[in-house]
């Protein structure tokens, strides 16, 4: 893929059954710290270029960069409960009864017709079609999101300030086919994230606990008990002792209900300063023994010391950018 190194951007992003994207940074940081030669480049051209990965609202409802054969099985399974829970929203802003899926046809039909849009451009529409009254409120960015819950448009070319969304069937080339096991998306996430917790399931998809739990015990092979607590895997994986640099937003850290034992609770308010942040992480044997920024690569150690291999991670940050 375009040079992409061993464990290429639609393998990790496979993998891992999605990762966090709230910043196209975080997701592309994500990648690098699970691959061996991948570059920034990669990461873009996979999703602009290839179009085997896609951006867009997945696991919670919150953004993700997942692999495209995955798409429709997890809308399938997680977007009913996640348009369920918003009903709410789109009240508050005034987007009641039938109109947000009046307000995916109009914007389906513009991306089909015209190509990438940005948000801007999207809220002209909307106002055009009588749907809402202000281009630039939250009502355009719910009705673009429930958009794209229904599988019917993703993130386009263009990154932050540049993003824009394209019509799915344009994209692909054909539609998302809606359609998808539970027991497969369980089997998946303990593969990637196992051991793991009927709750840690609940927690990373967004599905109720007793769901995620007759799921879990379907296609669990391996239990384990650590403090009392009941643990199950599809598989033994022997650990690893690398030193990672994690981006904002890793999955490591977002994909279960309670990280304490890989971020001990006295340094959480370095990792997890409040307002839904989670910071860049560095991580050693699975553990977080600090934090670092992207804009400088400066380093905080929990406990300063030497530790072996970070110099090394802090230069394939370099490489990685290009």
């Amino acid at each position: 893929m375009h040079g992409a190194g061993p464990g290429g951007v639609a393998d990790v992003v496979r993998r891992t059954v999605g990762l966090q994207a709230q910043t196209w940074r975080g997701a592309a940081y994500a990648v690098r710290a699970r691959s061996t030669a991948t570059t920034w480049s990669d990461v873009s051209l996979a999703q602009e270029a290839d179009r085997s990965v896609i951006r867009g609202w997945f696991m919670r409802g919150t953004l993700q960069l997942v692999a495209t054969e995955h798409a429709g099985p997890l809308l399938a399974l997680l977007a009913p409960k996640l348009i369920k829970d918003s009903r709410r929203r789109y009240a508050e802003l005034g987007l009641t009864g039938d109109l947000p899926d009046r307000a995916a046809d109009v914007i389906e039909s513009h991306l089909l017709a015209n190509g990438p849009a940005t948000r801007a451009q999207l809220g002209a529409v909307l106002v055009s079609a009588g749907l809402i009254k202000e281009p630039t409120g939250q009502a355009v960015y719910a009705s673009i999101r429930h958009t794209g819950l229904l599988g019917r448009l993703c993130y386009g070319p263009g990154h932050d300030a540049d993003e824009t969304w394209v019509a799915v069937r344009d994209w692909l080339g054909r539609p998302l086919e809606l359609s998808g096991e539970l027991d497969e998306l369980a089997r998946l996430y303990l593969t990637a994230y196992g051991p793991a917790t009927a709750q840690d399931f609940a927690t990373w998809s967004g599905l109720p606990v007793p769901v995620a739990r007759t799921a879990i015990k379907a296609v669990a092979t391996t239990q384990y008990s650590v403090e009392g607590q009941d643990l199950a895997a599809v598989d033994d994986l022997a650990g690893r002792e690398d030193v990672r640099l994690l981006g904002e937003f890793d999955p490591y850290l977002l994909g279960y209900k309670d990280r304490h034992w890989a971020l001990a609770d006295e340094h959480r308010k370095h990792i997890h300063p409040g307002g839904g942040m989670l910071r860049p992480a560095i991580v050693e044997g699975g553990r977080v023994i600090g934090t670092w920024k992207h804009s400088d690569h400066e380093l905080e150690l929990f406990d300063p010391r030497q530790v072996d291999g970070l110099t090394a991670e802090v230069e394939d940050l370099a490489r990685f950018r290009g």
